[in-house]
């Protein structure tokens, strides 16, 4: 018997695709702000006065770094609380009636006799995100506004209107720079992986990578440094403990923070598809809030903040935001495997056909779309051989190698560009970021194909 059903979701056709965008670009910026105090309570406990090795304990730093963050973290929780919407379903049985009132003086006509059943449920809206180009565009564009805006400055740094109209445009520029690319990498997953996602899975995935920089900052902020002052004897320099800090502590402890972040959406995780899906996405969060940081210091060059600006933006865009997805994207696979294995065991009901019913529009029932129907031709969506590992150790150690080699040979290759003329030095580490970026694109085309070519 078939069923007509009517629910509060009638607002899906009208919900700007921007929506998703607003919530966690305030989101991002709230977690941000509460970063810095969990940094100043790690401070406290850790290295109460910030000369970089172990202790002592302050107390102080604790305390206010508590009493400052809690009021955020209860906003947090406000704002992420389960959304409940109020489900009607029109029933057909002879002893029903044609007509029925519901709220909002609402009426419901069927054709058959029908008795109405309320529900709360859950919220199960559908992702929706802004189309990835137009992402790009806005991202393109407010970079090249924001780069001549900033320009006037590389011939006049003490011109007051050159100044008032960098200020000016600094906060959209900090905006648009650090979180577009990341969102539209997002919205190419979105569509790219062809995964049924509701908003708040989504935004979950996103919030547990932003939420594993916590973990990450403080491993790189106290713990990496103190471990290696304590091992040097306190003798290490400081160029020496930021670059350990760069190779070994931001590509180990990170990768282990985000790992740990997927496993924590283990509920959502099914299948080493979705897994891959859950990893990429938890990449792109722990990106949204570290690109914020670095955008945000690139707007503090003084005179050169045009070129600070602009290399940052764009390099960050297409490379370092869409690395930390991939290679969190590969713990995130052999995760999947793992779950997949612990569920298979569970008893599945033998199901030969699958009926999809719109509740829009209950007549457009049909069986399930291939996911063929829905592919679109792009360079990530080619074709591949590759059989990826599926242990997680194997599939980890792939993730920080990645990162370590991505930061290793940048500081290697800015080491050999200040021995060169200063502009062969610009030209060199430019030609290897562009080395960088091709190889992380082609590899990443032939490590999504793979996954995707996954069977659920």
């Amino acid at each position: 018997m078939q069923e007509s059903i009517a629910s509060s979701t009638s607002h899906l056709n009208t919900e700007s695709r921007w929506s998703s965008v607003g919530r966690m670009l305030g989101i991002v910026i709230l977690l941000w702000v509460l970063a810095q105090f969990v940094v100043l309570i790690a401070a406290g406990f850790l290295d109460g006065n910030l000369d970089g090795d172990f202790g002592p304990l302050d107390g102080t730093l604790i305390i206010a770094g508590t009493l400052c963050s809690a009021p955020l973290v209860v906003f947090l929780l406000f704002i992420r609380r389960p959304k409940l919407e109020h489900l009607i379903i029109a029933e057909p049985t002879p002893e029903g009636q044609h007509i029925h009132s519901l709220p909002n003086s609402k009426i419901l006509q069927t054709p058959v006799p029908t008795r109405i059943r309320q529900f709360i449920v859950r919220s199960r809206h559908p992702l929706r995100v802004p189309v990835a180009k137009h992402l790009w565009m806005l991202f393109l564009g407010g970079v090249v506004i924001s780069s001549v805006a900033f320009a006037p400055l590389l011939v006049d740094s003490t011109n007051t209107m050159f100044i008032l109209l960098a200020l000016f445009v600094a906060i959209p520029a900090w905006l648009v720079g650090f979180s577009t690319p990341v969102f539209a990498w997002w919205s190419f997953s979105s569509s790219r992986f062809h995964l049924s996602t509701t908003r708040q899975q989504g935004e979950a995935m996103l919030i547990a990578g932003m939420l594993s920089t916590f973990p990450a900052i403080i491993i790189n902020s106290f713990i990496a440094p103190g471990a290696v002052l304590f091992v040097s004897g306190g003798n290490a320099s400081a160029s020496l403990v930021e670059n350990i800090i760069v190779i070994v502590s931001a590509p180990v402890g990170e990768e282990i923070c985000k790992a740990l972040a997927v496993f924590s959406l283990a509920g959502l995780i099914d299948s080493k598809k979705r897994g891959f899906q859950v990893g990429f996405t938890v990449g792109l969060g722990f990106a949204l809030l570290e690109n914020l940081q670095y955008i945000l210091f690139s707007l503090f060059a003084g005179e050169v903040v045009a070129l600070s600006y602009g290399l940052t933006t764009v390099v960050r865009g297409i490379g370092s935001i869409p690395g930390h997805a991939m290679w969190t994207a590969c713990s995130g696979y052999a995760i999947g495997h793992i779950l997949e294995q612990r569920k298979q065991t569970q008893q599945i009901p033998d199901v030969t056909r699958w009926d999809l019913t719109n509740p829009l529009n209950p007549s457009s029932s049909n069986n399930s779309p291939s996911v063929a129907q829905y592919t679109q031709q792009s360079f990530f969506s080619k074709s591949s051989n590759l059989q990826l590992p599926t242990s997680l150790p194997v599939m980890l150690g792939i993730a920080m190698f990645g990162h370590a080699f991505w930061n290793g040979s940048s500081v290697l290759m800015s080491y050999i560009s200040r021995s060169l003329n200063p502009v062969l030095g610009l030209i060199a580490e430019l030609v290897w970021i562009v080395i960088l970026i091709t190889l992380l694109w082609t590899l990443g085309r032939f490590v999504i194909a793979a996954a995707m070519e996954e069977q659920i």
